[in-house]
């Protein structure tokens, strides 16, 4: 006992007064400690009143989500398609490297120009 009236005699009044502070400090968070039981039953005689809103409002929230995740469904499927369409027709074209020149030779060969005329303009 006798370090500690030594401690605090060697305390200027300002240190003096932020250590009974911060004593008072612990000792109210520890009297919060102990009953935190009754805090407890406090909160929950509030919060059972508050409970039937909020129970209502994640049920609607959670049917919202719902419907949007069903509309993203449909939306993914859909996009899933469009993409098996296109890979379908890259795999069409993608077959030979020289698909569009084979097809304008053969064009070329097909054809054939009876007349060619020139014109001139003056």
């Amino acid at each position: 006992m006798n370090k500690i009236e030594v401690f605090l005699q060697n305390l200027n009044p300002r240190e003096k007064f932020l250590f009974i502070s911060f004593i008072c400090l612990c000792a109210l968070f520890l009297a919060f400690k102990i009953h935190d039981h009754f805090l407890e039953d406090i909160f929950q005689k509030t919060l059972v009143e508050h409970n039937y809103l909020a129970l209502n409002e994640a049920k609607i929230e959670n049917s919202h989500l719902k419907e949007i995740e069903t509309k993203l469904i449909k939306q993914i499927k859909t996009e899933e398609e469009k993409l098996k369409y296109y890979k379908e027709k890259l795999h069409l074209f993608s077959y030979d490297k020289d698909f569009f020149n084979k097809k304008i030779n053969n064009l070329s060969k097909n054809l054939t120009i009876n007349e060619i005329k020139f014109s001139q303009e003056n």
